[in-house]
């Protein structure tokens, strides 16, 4: 059964808040049986329902819960209140889910269904992309700042040469030094690609491979072939235009990108615009300056017409 069934995230939420029937905690318990999967994804559903209504459950009891369902009582205000937190929680998958077994086991930060922003112990922050988790031991941001990244996701790192961060992924390291960065590496993907945004970064592997990546660069590790790719002519473009007017921004766009931009009429040109854009497509960037400005466009063999009324 799939994990993410909305149906069975809205009989979760009833059972932990004391509303399902007995028939609903009967197919319930079936469900969790079926596999570990599932039992575990229930056990974090519970997990995030205690932490978050910071009271005791246990399991209803069966012949209660019928005495319940026969009698059909109207739900408190405070039953109501919880089972539309639970929802909200299940149904919105738990964005994040931090799970700690015992002492020796690893802390893991999860998203699921969409992408979370989430500050680390050691004040670092970390925003991961959906269906991508960290793991770290205990210790993390005290005795070490390693930690074990399946997925994708950026990182704005708190420089500490005392305690080195390093991202590792199956054998592939990404070291901190000073920086903002994002690393995707999925467990179905031959490839673990590093981009730079601010700072520097080493990408190294157990065999000696290593590069230093800077800001504006970015690098692939092919795990099948243990070895590191990078175009150093290819870099990676950064615009940060702030109260910048928009015959600035388009005649940088013609020098960078090759192509050229018409404005119609030309006034519009003084019309500014407060943005930032990285790594991005230059179709992307005329889309986006377009939109903020209330104008549109047209596009024609590398040639863009770009239309609106003079800015006041």
């Amino acid at each position: 059964m799939d994990l993410y069934n909305h149906s069975m995230d809205d009989l979760i939420s009833k059972y932990l808040c004391g509303e399902a029937t007995p028939d609903e905690a009967i197919q319930l318990e079936e469900w969790k049986q079926i596999s570990k999967e599932n039992q575990l994804y229930f056990d974090n559903m519970q997990q995030a329902f205690l932490m978050v209504s910071n009271v005791e459950w246990s399991a209803p009891d069966k012949k209660a819960a019928w005495q319940k369902f026969n009698a059909k009582p109207k739900p408190s205000s405070k039953i109501g209140w919880m089972y539309g937190l639970a929802a909200v929680l299940v149904v919105g998958l738990l964005a994040v889910v931090f799970l700690m077994k015992n002492d020796k086991m690893p802390l893991e930060l999860i998203a699921n269904a969409t992408s979370v922003t989430q500050s680390l112990s050691d004040q670092s922050e970390v925003t991961l992309q959906a269906n991508s988790k960290i793991s770290f031991e205990d210790g993390f941001g005290t005795k070490h700042r390693q930690l074990k990244l399946s997925g994708k996701g950026k990182f704005t790192v708190t420089h500490n040469e005392d305690l080195p961060f390093i991202i590792e992924s199956n054998g592939v390291f990404i070291e901190d030094l000073g920086t903002v960065f994002s690393v995707e590496s999925r467990p179905e993907s031959d490839t673990v690609y590093v981009v730079v945004n601010q700072g520097i970064v080493r990408l190294y592997d157990e065999h000696g491979s290593e590069i230093i990546i800077k800001a504006g660069e970015k690098a692939w590790y092919i795990r099948s072939q243990k070895t590191i790719i990078t175009d150093l002519e290819t870099k990676v473009l950064k615009f940060d235009f702030k109260d910048t007017r928009l015959v600035e921004v388009v005649d940088l766009l013609e020098k960078t990108y090759q192509i050229d931009v018409q404005l119609s009429p030309e006034s519009i040109g003084e019309c500014k615009i407060t943005t930032q854009f990285f790594d991005e497509e230059v179709a992307t960037i005329i889309t986006v300056i377009a939109e903020t400005l209330g104008f549109k466009y047209e596009y024609q063999d590398h040639h863009y017409k770009i239309q609106g009324k003079s800015c006041q």
